[in-house]
């Protein structure tokens, strides 16, 4: 089994402006992936990015950046899967030979290399077609309400028979956005997952934390000053 990873990292962001290069704690929010990869038994490695600033940044971490992301795949409206298609139909014509790409988010900067290195090995042992990394759920869904001005009500309405979350009757985990894994064959056809194959890697709720406002920021440095 062969392994590429690949940092998606477009130049601008809606939520917090350069996102990708935010300084955090004195670093662009990217530096703490590439310093993971480099720790990690991932080898061949690939920006997929439109900055200048970032292509500069990952060659002082030996990671490729010879593929040159277009604008049109480098909008909020981008799926990941368009990306990931643009980025493996450039690998044919560059006799870049994998098996899987392993997709890891500058935005998930407490991802470590340890949680990478445990998910390559569960894609190994299990031989599955995709993965992602998962944490158990910060708030249960019992726990959750819609309302409007004047009511409120459970969005599962099941959740009406629990008080005690001891007592609630289902377990539940979200995917917390810091690593995927899938095989080309998914790529080929503009898939990230295969439902009937697939594995989950569960990481600490302190390492899951995806960074998408600047709440979640604040929360992130206050970690990394504590590590």
């Amino acid at each position: 089994m062969k392994f590429i990873s690949v940092i998606p990292a477009r130049a601008n962001s809606k939520g917090i402006k350069n996102k990708n290069i935010y300084p955090l704690n004195g670093k662009p929010m990217i530096d703490y992936t590439f310093k993971e990869i480099k720790k990690s038994k991932l080898k061949n490695n690939f920006v997929l990015t439109d900055s200048s600033y970032i292509k500069r940044l990952s060659k002082s971490y030996n990671i490729n950046c010879g593929y040159e992301r277009p604008k049109k795949i480098s909008k909020s409206t981008t799926s990941l899967s368009e990306t990931l298609y643009h980025f493996y139909e450039w690998t044919k014509k560059k006799n870049i030979q994998f098996d899987y790409l392993v997709i890891l988010q500058p935005t998930s900067p407490l991802r470590n290399y340890s949680d990478i290195n445990k998910a390559l090995k569960i894609v190994k042992k299990n031989r599955c077609k995709s993965l992602f990394s998962i944490s158990q759920s910060l708030e249960h869904p019992y726990e959750v309400i819609k309302k409007n001005k004047k009511n409120w009500n459970y969005i599962l309405k099941k959740a009406k028979n629990y008080f005690r979350r001891q007592d609630f009757d289902l377990k539940t985990f979200f995917i917390n956005g810091a690593i995927y894994i899938t095989h080309k064959d998914l790529i080929k056809k503009k898939k990230i997952f295969n439902f009937a194959n697939h594995r989950f890697l569960i990481m600490p709720k302190d390492r899951s934390i995806e960074i998408n406002d600047r709440e979640e920021m604040k929360i992130v440095k206050s970690l990394l000053n504590n590590l």
